[in-house]
């Protein structure tokens, strides 16, 4: 691929493929079409966050507060992040 114009601002500038392939295609394809679809709901998201804002509000402090016991994860995602610990050291 044809090298950049002009200065170069940073080593990434550096990285560039030397030839378009499918799989560039393909990717921007996809991107392409999820820029699309999130343009065509917009409408209706624009709606739903005006409906949202327009709707009751309430302060953090009127949620009921979790108790001590409520705030600890369940005592079988304690094991099984223990048995993984175990079997991949390093990893949480």
């Amino acid at each position: 691929m044809k090298g950049g114009a002009g200065r170069s601002s940073s080593p990434l500038d550096e990285i560039r493929p030397q030839r378009w392939t499918s799989e560039m295609s393909q990717e921007l394809l996809e991107l392409l079409w999820v820029l699309e679809a999130t343009v065509a709901v917009f409408p209706e998201l624009k709606q739903t966050l005006e409906a949202v804002i327009a709707g009751e509000i309430f302060r953090a402090d009127e949620l009921p507060q979790p108790t001590a016991s409520e705030r600890n994860p369940p005592v079988e995602d304690q094991k099984r992040r223990h048995m993984s610990s175990k079997s991949f050291p390093g990893r949480m």
